[in-house]
């Protein structure tokens, strides 16, 4: 598949003033003068789709690998998230999963008693999809049209992949009810995780994370569209040690890996699962009061 690669200013400023900071698989990830993160040149607005629906979630050029395999432990992430965010939502109504997938969350809260719809793009899911009942659109955000007024508007892991930041942020506060709440995950770029592993950091994915936030560049992200930060959390994730082992592998610790398989099957932590740092922020975003 080809993906042509294009030079871009500054999503968050505009800006083309940036310093080089790293090169990864071939790309360059640039700090811009008003402190943003990204990568340029990078895959071109045109092309970034045909990432999402080239069977996103079983790839192993970009994306997931084997992202069935893992169904437990996704839901008891989105299980734990939800309930982080839960004290800031004001009410239950419509919610939209923003690269929904194959609709697990969506089908938490539809256990919970909401009306929920997603946006996805890989076809490969939407049987998924279908099979739970979940409404979806087939195509990228800037194209989703509605009439609803959200309760809840939720992008994990998503954040990083959008090209146009502003316009997104515009598209959502259209869409988000007066009183509703949007959930954003998203790696943070000043995380103690990214300052310790440095380039290696598996967050650093330059074909499809094209932005890297942290608490301050978010901030300065929402402000023009009348949204701010509610409240900030450290997310984590459930892994065992077929996940993370399998991770490790997959991006270049394989000595670290093979360790990883000893010291498991030697303390029989196998099957066990616990709540790991990603790296991540979770921002609960509400519009300006």
């Amino acid at each position: 598949m080809e993906l042509r690669r294009e030079k871009y200013n500054c999503a968050l400023c505009g800006k083309d003033d940036h310093k080089s900071l790293y090169t990864i698989k071939g790309f360059n990830l640039v700090k811009c003068s008003c402190d943003f993160v990204f990568v340029n040149p990078r895959i071109c607005n045109e092309d970034l789709p045909k990432i999402y629906k080239s069977n996103y979630f079983d790839n192993i050029e970009f994306g997931y690998t084997g992202y069935k395999d893992n169904e437990q432990l996704r839901r008891r992430n989105f299980r734990r998230w939800l309930s982080d965010i839960q004290p800031s939502i004001n009410s239950k109504g419509d919610a939209l999963d923003i690269g929904c997938a194959s609709g697990d969350f969506l089908e938490i809260l539809l256990e919970q008693g909401w009306n929920v719809e997603g946006i996805e793009l890989d076809p490969a899911m939407f049987k998924d999809l279908q099979e739970k009942n979940i409404p979806y659109f087939p195509d990228v955000f800037e194209k989703f049209q509605t009439s609803k007024k959200f309760q809840l508007i939720t992008l994990f892991d998503v954040m990083e992949h959008l090209p146009d930041i502003h316009g997104s942020l515009e598209r959502l506060k259209h869409i988000l009810a007066d009183d509703g709440v949007i959930a954003l995950l998203t790696p943070d770029y000043g995380s103690t995780q990214r300052k310790l592993f440095g380039k290696k950091w598996f967050q650093f994915k330059p074909v499809e994370h094209i932005h890297y936030f942290t608490d301050k560049t978010l901030a300065q992200a929402l402000a023009p569209h009348q949204l701010e930060i509610k409240k900030i959390i450290r997310p984590g994730q459930y892994a065992d040690a077929d996940f993370l082992n399998s991770r490790l592998d997959r991006y270049g610790f394989k000595t670290t890996a093979a360790l990883s398989r000893q010291v498991t099957s030697m303390f029989g932590a196998d099957g066990k699962a616990w709540y790991m740092d990603t790296g991540s922020l979770l921002a609960v975003i509400t519009h300006k009061k």
